[in-house]
C-alpha cells in the first residue's frame, strides 16, 4: 500500500521528541516535550 510519499520522522531525543519531514531532512523540524507528545498521541488514539 502506498502512501503517496507523504512521511514523517519521529525521534526520540532525551528530553524531547523531534519531529520532521522525511523528504525533506533538513527542513523544519518540530519539537515537543515528552509529556506533550504523551497528549498528543492520546488524543490521537481516542475515539
Amino acid at each position: 500500500m502506498g502512501n503517496g510519499g507523504n512521511c514523517v520522522e519521529v525521534a526520540d531525543g532525551v528530553h524531547t521528541i523531534h519531529v520532521r519531514d522525511s523528504k525533506d531532512p533538513d527542513g523544519p523540524e518540530l519539537r515537543s516535550g515528552r509529556e506533550q507528545w504523551q497528549v498528543f498521541v492520546a488524543a490521537l488514539k481516542s475515539p
